[in-house]
């Protein structure tokens, strides 16, 4: 069964990325799926682009464009988007436009990692927006995946942007930020993917913000409806969709790098009984499969395995998980 890898955009800055992710792909056995997120930053550029309709911001997004695909010999992907993008400085504001703007981050950075793979001999279809959604712009919700057949395709990688979709009129649409997660987990269960790589720049699934606490440890395995409720209280900056699909199919998630073992999460309960601290507010959120028990020292439950504490994350890594971190390395 086709595979469905996403590139998170934090890993597409450089010329030099994008041929670093088209290695990773053609690394696979069986050519995946492939959803791209825009170039790191360019969304919020596009989203300011729409508010100021600033020339200048434009030709900021132009030449950062240029400089990656001019570099790997694929100017002409990016030509007539950026020309696009251009005209659509003129058109009047409504209520689809920001996902309009928005929609060019991930149409180019998917056409310059399309190009790349077709100039390196791999057999290749692009898909723009393959995903018809309502009408909700900025959080709209999916409804069905057209060209199924044609990602599903064996023996050919599927580059197809994240994040952006179409409604019933052919505007773009957004599901959302963090999207591509979702993107990726919807297209993996549409098509009956077995896993979904999140490809990004952390290791994996972190016990706690590694910025904020030195001894934040890689979790190697997260139960489905644990992830569920970590992307809710905001872990990883998961959109808090992303594995709704997965407990509806029949697949399972891995969270890492390019070169690390990373996380896998699927319909397991793995110890140990707490797993991911978040700040929330002035206190914590702590997610696990104990979670519940932590109403007993005054918590408020936000969910089956999870719950608020009003201490510091710090201090509630240092007691509710790091006992157990010696036991969840690799």
């Amino acid at each position: 069964m086709k595979p469905v890898v996403k590139i998170g955009g934090s890993l597409l800055r450089s010329a030099s990325d994008f041929i670093k992710a088209a290695e990773f792909i053609l690394s696979f056995k069986e050519p995946p799926v492939v959803v791209v997120s825009a170039i790191k930053g360019v969304t919020d550029m596009l989203l300011e682009l729409e508010k100021t309709r600033s020339y200048l911001m434009y030709e900021e997004i132009l030449h950062r464009h240029l400089a990656v695909a001019r570099p790997l010999g694929v100017e002409e992907a990016v030509t007539p988007l950026l020309k696009e993008l251009e005209e659509s400085l003129r058109l009047p504001r409504a209520e689809w436009t920001a996902d309009h703007f928005a929609s060019f981050g991930e149409r180019l950075s998917a056409a310059i990692l399309y190009a790349v793979l077709r100039r390196a001999g791999a057999k290749a279809s692009l898909y723009v927006a393959p995903i018809r959604t309502d009408s909700k712009f900025g959080n709209a919700e999916p409804q069905r995946l057209e060209a199924k057949d044609e990602i599903a395709e064996p023996g050919v990688v599927a580059v197809v942007t994240g994040f952006i979709g179409r409604d019933g009129e052919g505007r773009f649409t957004t599901v959302g930020r963090g999207g591509s997660d979702y993107t990726a987990t919807y297209i993996g269960k549409e098509i009956g993917a077995r896993k979904v790589s999140l490809i990004t720049d952390a290791p994996g699934v972190m016990t706690t913000d590694p910025r904020e606490v030195e001894d934040a440890a890689v979790l190697p395995f997260l139960s489905i409806q644990e992830a569920v409720e970590a992307a809710k209280v905001g872990a990883k900056n998961f959109h808090p969709r992303t594995f709704l699909p997965v407990v509806e199919g029949d697949m399972a998630v891995e969270v890492r790098n390019y070169h690390s073992r990373g996380t896998l999460i699927a319909n397991i309960y793995p110890p140990p009984p707490y797993k991911i601290v978040t700040k929330c507010g002035q206190g914590s959120c702590v997610v696990g499969l104990a979670a519940s028990d932590l109403t007993k020292l005054g918590g408020t439950p936000l969910g089956r395995y999870s719950v608020r504490l009003n201490i510091p994350p710090r201090q509630a890594h240092e007691f509710l998980v790091k006992p157990y971190i010696k036991y969840i390395y690799w």
